[in-house]
C-alpha cells in the first residue's frame, strides 16, 4: 500500500542519525506516483508529524483522505468512498536498526535501506526535511516534497493528530 510505505519513509527520515527533526512540524506536501509506463498521479495536502511517531496526513487532491498513525495502527479515512480503513503496523517492524544505518550521500541528502528499497532524503539549506523518495511495493516510484515546512518545538495536541470522521462511514479492520 503506497501510504503506509510513505508513513514508513517519514519515520525512517524522522530519526536518522545524522538528520534532526523537532518535536514536531507542519507543511503542504506534493506526492508524485510515477508507474513502470510513465504515467503519474499528483496529490497534495498538508502534513503534521509530533512526537516521532504520530502522523497526520490530509490529502487535499485529487481525493480527499486523511491517514494518521500512532506508531501502532495506521488509519485511512477515505471521505470520498465514506470508508475507514485500520491496520497494525507490523510489530516486528525495528526502526531503530534502520535509522541507525541512513547515511549521508551527498550534500543534504541522506539514504537508507529498508525491507530491499532504498529510501533517498532530501534536506535543505536549513537542514529541514524538503523531500523522500523510494520505490512501492508496486515499483512505483514515489515522490514527497514538503513545502512551507514550520519546525515546531512543541507538540502538536493528540486531538489534532487523530483522524475523525462521521460515524456512519463504514469501518473495515485489516
Amino acid at each position: 500500500m503506497k501510504i503506509i510505505g510513505m508513513i514508513f519513509a517519514l519515520l525512517i527520515t524522522a530519526n536518522a542519525g545524522n538528520i534532526e527533526l523537532p518535536a514536531s512540524f507542519k507543511a503542504q506536501f506534493e506526492q508524485t506516483v510515477t508507474n513502470a509506463d510513465g504515467k503519474q498521479i499528483h496529490y497534495n495536502g498538508e502534513v503534521l508529524f509530533s512526537d516521532k511517531k504520530h502522523l497526520k496526513w490530509s490529502y487535499k487532491a485529487p481525493s480527499q483522505k486523511e491517514v494518521c498513525t500512532d506508531g501502532e495502527e495506521i488509519l485511512v479515512v477515505d471521505h470520498d468512498l465514506e470508508q475507514v480503513s485500520a491496520y497494525r503496523i507490523d510489530e516486528g517492524l525495528d526502526l531503530s536498526k534502520i535509522l541507525a544505518k541512513a547515511q549521508p550521500y551527498k550534500e543534504h541528502i541522506f539514504i537508507t535501506r529498508y525491507q530491499g528499497k532504498l529510501y533517498t532524503i532530501q534536506l535543505d539549506e536549513k537542514q529541514r526535511l524538503q523531500s523522500v523518495a523510494f520505490y512501492d511495493d508496486m515499483d512505483n516510484k514515489v515522490q514527497i516534497l514538503f513545502k512551507q515546512m514550520q519546525y515546531r518545538n512543541t507538540l502538536y495536541p493528540g486531538s489534532q493528530m487523530q483522524c475523525n470522521y462521521p460515524s456512519m462511514y463504514d469501518v473495515i479492520r485489516g
